[in-house]
């Protein structure tokens, strides 16, 4: 099976993407929408694809319901579709720690180890008190 064959779950892993940092800009419903006409090879989506983004709800989508019809599917597949949720995540212009933690999540859900997509996500270097050692760095 490729992508074309189940885009409305395509959509809805997408779409929950752009809702990830509990704010829909739409910018990422337009990256959606963008995302989908180049897996679908068209300029516009068919009306009924259209319409099932428009109505997508987060509150009520099954993220694991869909992530499992992607189970048997090759990792290069796999980490298709987490580089498209990465490019939604990305079109609000903003790094954002909730859309890395729902990108670590959906790689999780489809059995995609962590190191095979780390160049997706951001790792937080935890914060060392330098103290002095700084203030010396910074004005000699």
């Amino acid at each position: 099976m490729t992508m074309k064959d189940r885009l409305p779950l395509v959509a809805d892993l997408l779409m929950e993407a752009a809702h990830a940092d509990n704010r829909l800009d739409g910018e990422e419903k337009d990256a959606v929408k963008h995302l989908l006409c180049g897996i679908l090879e068209v300029t516009s989506l068919p009306m009924d694809l259209a319409f099932h983004i428009d109505e997508f709800d987060a509150k009520g989508f099954d993220r694991g319901a869909a992530t499992k019809a992607f189970a048997a599917d090759p990792p290069a597949l796999k980490k298709r579709l987490l580089e498209l949720i990465a490019t939604v995540h990305a079109a609000d212009g903003e790094l954002d720690l909730a859309e890395d933690a729902h990108l670590r999540a959906v790689g999780e859900a489809l059995g995609v180890p962590p190191e095979s997509f780390k160049e997706l996500v951001v790792d937080v270097i935890e914060e060392v008190d330098l103290g002095e050692d700084l203030d010396h760095l910074r004005y000699g």
